[in-house]
């Protein structure tokens, strides 16, 4: 196999391997949007006053009462700030917004991925086939 080709090969790989880190990249994001739509709808769904189950682990729930309508979000590591729901949901709405955003973005490269992968791999396969008759022919 020439250098060009076993260069080209290697590309392939490399192209292969960052496609599938964007594919699980967005995996992510949309597992991490279907978790923030869903405490979207839980807090829109509380109201003060009012008793509700809160999970504290895998199939553990404490009963607990709603005492007013805050809740603490976390703006950092470790740091976390009281706001009213109605903050809160536009907040996770935000996040929501951002991570559309992110999700196009590695839609987007993942495209552009796909194409250039599509195309070395059309080259490689023409690379081999020319090698191959050139073998045949000596």
């Amino acid at each position: 196999m020439s250098e060009d080709l076993r260069q080209k090969a290697m590309a392939l790989e490399i192209y292969n391997q960052q496609l599938q880190m964007i594919q699980s990249e967005l995996v992510s994001i949309r597992a991490l949007k279907s978790e923030i739509m869903n405490s979207i709808k839980t807090i829109e769904n509380i109201k003060a006053d009012e008793e509700t189950l809160i999970p504290v682990g895998p199939g553990v729930f404490l009963k607990a009462k709603i005492v007013d309508d805050k809740a603490l979000i976390g703006v950092k590591s470790d740091i976390y700030v009281e706001k009213s729901f109605n903050e809160v949901v536009e907040d996770l709405k935000k996040s929501i917004e951002d991570l559309d955003n992110a999700e196009k973005e590695g839609m987007k490269k993942a495209e552009e991925l796909a194409k250039a992968i599509t195309a070395l791999r059309k080259e490689l396969q023409a690379g081999i086939q020319k090698a191959q008759q050139a073998q045949e022919n000596e």
